[in-house]
C-alpha cells in the first residue's frame, strides 16, 4: 500500500472508530490531504474536494478539519494575517515556510526534535509543538538574484 493510501485508511479509520460517518464531502477532504504534502489552507481543500463532491461548503471543509485535529489526524497551522494551512505530517518536524510565495517545505532532521529528552531532563511533558524557520524557498531566491539591482 502506497504512503498515501495508508494515510487516508489511518484517516477514514480513525473517523469511523470516532463515530463520524464516512459522507462523500468527508471522503473528498480525506482524500485530498492525504495525497498531498503541500500544507493546503482550507480554501485550497475545498478547491480540491470539489472536484469528487460538487457542492461541498467551506464550512463542511472547515469542520472536518477541526474533527481531524482534535483526533490528532493534522495540525492546524494558525497564521494571524494569511489562511490557516493543515499539515498531515504531524512527526516532529521543522516546518521551512518562505516568506515571498508562501510555501511550506518539512524539514526531518534523521535525530529528530528532543522531546523525549525534554521529559526526561525537565520533567516537562510535550503535548504540542510548533518549530518554523522562516526565509526564502530556493525558487524565491533564484528569483531575487536574478533582479537587476
Amino acid at each position: 500500500m502506497t504512503p498515501h493510501r495508508t494515510r487516508r485508511k489511518e484517516m477514514e479509520d480513525t473517523l469511523r472508530a470516532a463515530g463520524c460517518r464516512m459522507t462523500p464531502q468527508r471522503k473528498a477532504i480525506v482524500k485530498y490531504l492525504a495525497s498531498t504534502d503541500s500544507h493546503p489552507s482550507a480554501r485550497q481543500i475545498l478547491n480540491e474536494a470539489t472536484k469528487d463532491c460538487p457542492g461541498i461548503s467551506l464550512a463542511t471543509v472547515y469542520n472536518t478539519l477541526e474533527t481531524l485535529a482534535k483526533l490528532g489526524l493534522i495540525r492546524i497551522m494558525d497564521f494571524q494575517a494569511a489562511d490557516n494551512r493543515h499539515e498531515t505530517n504531524i512527526s516532529p518536524h521543522i516546518n521551512l515556510l518562505c516568506t515571498i510565495c508562501g510555501k511550506i517545505e518539512d524539514f526531518e532532521d534523521g535525530e529528530g526534535l528532543p522531546i523525549d529528552r525534554i521529559n526526561r531532563e525537565y520533567g516537562f511533558e510535550v503535548y504540542g509543538f510548533r518549530m518554523e524557520y522562516y526565509g526564502l524557498c530556493a525558487q524565491c531566491k533564484s528569483k531575487a538574484r536574478e533582479v537587476p539591482i
